[in-house]
């Protein structure tokens, strides 16, 4: 199956062109529509760099040894 993507305008009275696409006439395609959203969109592609990461014991288990029932 291959992938198309194109960002185009609605126009005024509500239909969607689409030129030039890389198909053949009369095949079958399945079209998903979606809203661009410019807010929404993430441009930082690391969103934990530069904060600060503390940890005081890391290598300290994660349950004391007297609740391990397989030591009994």
């Amino acid at each position: 199956m291959e992938a198309l993507r194109v960002e185009t305008i609605i126009q005024p009275n509500g239909r969607i062109v689409l030129e030039n696409l890389p198909f053949d006439d009369g095949e079958k395609v399945e079209i998903i529509i979606l809203e661009t959203n410019l807010e929404s969109v993430s441009t930082n592609d690391n969103p934990l760099k530069g904060t600060l990461l503390n940890y005081d014991d890391p290598f300290e288990p994660a349950v004391i040894a007297t609740d391990w029932e397989v030591l009994s």
